[in-house]
């Protein structure tokens, strides 16, 4: 069998192995808010990363029922609830 040719190149000369990162592009002001570069203030948005823990089962549905009584996702609930059980902690 012949090795077929291809029929296209990359025109940015990266490798399709690895992942291409495209830092020549500046993002705007607004993308690198959303990304956390300019967060400083409550008002802005921060870097968030996915963690997993092992919580009990019971616990885990009454912050869901509490969730969507307050109608907020369960996410957004959590991260509250940590925040103030880590403010009273620190501050007593």
């Amino acid at each position: 069998m012949s090795k077929k040719k291809s029929l296209g190149h990359n025109p940015l000369a990266y490798s399709t192995r690895r992942h291409a990162s495209f830092d020549f592009i500046t993002p705007l002001k607004d993308e690198q808010e959303e990304e956390g570069v300019a967060a400083t203030d409550d008002d802005k948005r921060v870097n968030k990363i996915t963690v997993s823990y092992y919580l009990e089962e019971p616990l885990v549905k009454e912050v869901k029922n509490l969730a969507n009584q307050k109608e907020m996702s369960y996410s957004a609930l959590v991260n509250g609830i940590l925040k103030d059980s880590l403010k009273d902690i620190t501050s007593g």
